[in-house]
């Protein structure tokens, strides 16, 4: 793969992917759930799922009887993907997508569209490989996730932007919690973040961990665990409405 700046946000992200997996992966689970019930997720649904890590969602997804595939960068993301799920998994940027107009029932973006180059353009195919619905959740725009004032505080501001949507038929704001019992395990999360390896490069781990340490104190429990309360917007789009404003 050639070192471009998706290969190189792949690669920060597989740094520890298995961290990753076993420590913040399932936060988005109540989202996940959300999307196989109101897209009609059921025996024989192909799905699709856009920068899907760890395979997750496409494993909820199979349980509930679908045939999913997802696509991700990050070449050790795809390998514990493979290992958790009985889904088809491909090495393979955000952008263009090596399928057939409508080859899937649904495509889902969970927090995945700003990660394109192209993040319209990544919006685009979903809508054209899609037979029905396309699913887009990502951080709520307009109510404070707490994980994401740790990063402002930690990171700066990304300067990532999502795609321009159309109107969606629905959109749901979705509780993301995210708990962790102590300090260490807490660290362990932030740090497998990939947008926190960036930030280690050029300060070093320690650094960064210090800092993590004093932007998480006011989310601190009693019993010396934390606890972030986030959101999410989930939009839905049907094919046929998202095709004509797209």
């Amino acid at each position: 793969m050639t070192d471009t700046p998706a290969a190189q946000e792949g690669e920060r992200w597989g740094r520890k992917a298995a961290q990753r997996a076993e420590l913040g992966a399932k936060m988005s689970m109540p989202a996940w759930k959300t999307a196989i019930e109101r897209t009609g997720i059921t025996e024989g649904t192909k799905v699709l799922d856009l920068a899907c890590g760890s395979g997750e969602f496409c494993a909820a997804a199979t349980e509930a009887g679908a045939k999913a595939t997802g696509i991700d960068i990050s070449p050790a993301m795809i390998a514990l993907a493979r290992q958790a799920s009985t889904a088809e998994f491909h090495e393979l940027p955000l952008g263009r997508l090596p399928w057939e107009d409508g080859t899937f029932d649904v495509v889902t973006a969970f927090n995945a569209l700003f990660f394109a180059r192209d993040p319209d353009e990544a919006f685009a195919e979903a809508v054209r490989v899609s037979k029905d619905y396309v699913v887009v959740c990502q951080w709520h725009p307009e109510i404070p996730s707490d994980l994401l004032v740790v990063g402002r505080a930690v990171r700066g501001t990304s300067g990532r932007r999502g795609a321009t949507l159309p109107e969606p038929q629905e959109e749901l704001t979705i509780d993301i919690p995210l708990v962790h019992p102590d300090e260490a395990t807490m660290l362990r999360s932030f740090l497998s973040v990939g947008s926190y390896q960036r930030v280690i490069e050029s300060e070093g781990e320690e650094e960064v961990a210090e800092k993590i340490k004093a932007a998480v104190e006011p989310f601190r429990t009693p019993d010396g665990g934390y606890r972030f309360s986030n959101k999410y917007l989930m939009s839905l789009f049907r094919k046929s409405q998202a095709a004509s404003t797209s």
